[in-house]
């Protein structure tokens, strides 16, 4: 990986670095709010509220009635949403400062918003050091992706029937969102984060979820979107081969 390692001592340095990556890497610490604890998110009350909150906004962003937004495409744009604000600082501390943080069950929490997409928090965070892709990609999938993502895919599943493939393939697209993300402001970093992400479709998971034709990242799933209306397809989806 083309980055350095970082001295995992200064916690607060790393993460006013990373928040200047971009907004998605911000890891904000928790406030004096009423902030719950992560496992809470995942209430089947708590849990339909919020994808229905996230069905009503794309219904009113595409200009239309919210029956006509089917709950799983509104199921995996709220999956979606979440896994790339989780991601992204993970994905940006190891590419560019050669850490990666340990944000799992126990140092995440969240709080609701008027919206459909919740606040998170994280505390307590342990900076571990990730000298290579292979490493950051152990680290990133042994925590967030297995601890956090994984849980969150099952409730999914479980609430709407939204397939294991298309949320997996969420996560492995959010990753290689995040690279094309940073990529604009920290160019000389993409390579690292590419390698990141190659790093990351060796992990039990995420095998499988992913491929390069061309060179070009294509997920081998689908997230849905394309199903509402004046919708169409992203650009690292397989229809779109």
């Amino acid at each position: 990986m083309n980055a350095p390692a970082r001295d995992p001592a200064d916690r607060a340095a790393l993460r006013a670095e990373i928040a200047g990556l971009g907004e998605y890497f911000v890891l904000p610490a928790q406030d004096d709010g009423e902030w719950r604890a992560l496992p809470k998110l995942l209430d089947e009350t708590v849990l339909r509220d919020l994808v229905e909150r996230t069905r009503a906004a794309i219904a009113d962003s595409v200009g239309c009635g919210r029956s006509e937004i089917p709950v799983k495409s509104a199921a995996s744009s709220f999956q979606l949403g979440i896994t790339a604000r989780l991601l992204s600082p993970a994905v940006g501390a190891a590419s560019c400062f050669g850490v990666v943080p340990s944000l799992g069950p126990e140092s995440l929490t969240w709080r609701p918003t008027p919206k459909h997409v919740p606040h998170f928090a994280a505390t307590d965070i342990d900076w571990v050091d990730a000298a290579t892709p292979a490493r950051a990609a152990t680290l990133i999938a042994d925590s967030l992706v297995r601890g956090v993502l994984g849980p969150l895919n099952a409730a999914l599943d479980g609430l709407v029937s939204l397939p294991p493939q298309v949320s997996w393939g969420n996560v492995i697209s959010a990753a290689n969102g995040a690279v094309t993300v940073l990529s604009m402001s920290q160019p000389h970093r993409e390579s690292a984060g590419r390698d990141l992400v190659r790093a990351l479709l060796d992990t039990e998971l995420l095998t499988g979820t992913a491929t390069y034709a061309h060179g070009r990242f294509v997920r081998r799933s689908c997230c849905l979107f394309y199903l509402a209306p004046r919708s169409g397809l992203c650009g690292d989806c397989v229809l779109a081969e």
